[in-house]
């Protein structure tokens, strides 16, 4: 099951990483090996990540929201770029006026508003799902690794290695 989750999650952590890399290196139509190695080495790389020594599916979880977060992030500079690309491809055709210069800088300044307030809405809710996932992880763990034995006097649990009870304070004997 850790597995599958990890190839969910790391899928849309591929494709992420896919949109990232096109918005920032690519003009036109992506090459097929392009798309192979940022969207499947992205989904594999990040499965790798999340289910390396993962003893539970909510390490699992932590690790790709924590993933999910960081590349959310990183989506913010990515905006600022290709709206800059964009504007400056609007601009850089000359011949227009300067209403339509204006209208080009407000629309690609709304668009860079737009797209980093939704990475930042997705940063915060990969924070929230990777502690909600983080604590059910803790909730999930054993209380005490200790050994324990029960009390032949009034039946509650003790520590295995205990001479008195704590509950009731009778002598323990020592069992070897």
């Amino acid at each position: 099951m850790k597995v599958f989750v990890g190839i969910i999650l790391g899928f849309f952590s591929g494709f992420l990483a896919y949109m990232a890399a096109a918005a920032l290196f690519v003009s036109g139509k992506p090459s097929g090996a392009f798309v192979f190695v940022t969207f499947f080495g992205g989904w594999g790389l990040s499965t790798w990540v999340m289910v390396r020594g993962a003893r539970t599916i909510s390490k699992v979880f932590s690790r790709g929201f924590l993933i999910g977060a960081a590349e959310w992030l990183a989506m913010i500079p990515v905006s600022l770029v290709l709206n800059g690309k964009v504007l400056m491809g609007t601009v850089g055709q000359g011949g227009g006026t300067d209403a339509e210069l204006v209208g080009a800088t407000i629309g690609a300044g709304f668009l860079l508003s737009l797209t980093g307030g939704v990475a930042v809405v997705m940063a915060l809710v990969c924070l929230i799902g990777f502690a909600v996932s983080y604590f059910i992880g803790r909730e999930m763990k054993p209380e005490s690794a200790t050994p324990t034995r029960t009390c032949p006097e009034c039946a509650e649990l003790i520590q295995a290695a205990a001479r008195k009870c704590k509950h009731c304070g009778a002598e323990i004997a020592q069992v070897d």
